[in-house]
């Protein structure tokens, strides 16, 4: 598998998590902080088809381990340095 699709399989993986966790959140807030970084990952997915958008990549993995391992987040939030996950299929 190529490491950019796997990469994609993987930030995939952590927005459905998100997206999951946000269903189940009980505020507002922690709902809204969770579907943001579930939408920034599947930004990454996309960018990830483009390989002359590194950078871009790399900007929204940061924004997105921000909003899902923030305090905003509550107590679903995505555990501290999952996007290393994605990192690592690229590093490969």
């Amino acid at each position: 598998m190529n490491a950019l699709i796997a990469a994609a399989v993987e930030a995939r993986h952590y927005a459905s998590l998100a997206r999951s966790r946000a269903a189940r959140a009980d505020q507002e807030i922690h709902r809204l902080t969770l579907s943001a970084a579930a939408l920034t990952l599947d930004s990454v997915a996309r960018l990830l088809g483009r390989p002359d958008r590194e950078a871009a990549v790399l900007d929204s993995l940061d924004i997105a381990e921000a909003y899902a391992t923030s305090r905003d987040a509550g107590p679903l939030a995505l555990p501290a340095g999952f996007s290393l996950a994605v990192l690592d299929y690229l590093t490969a």
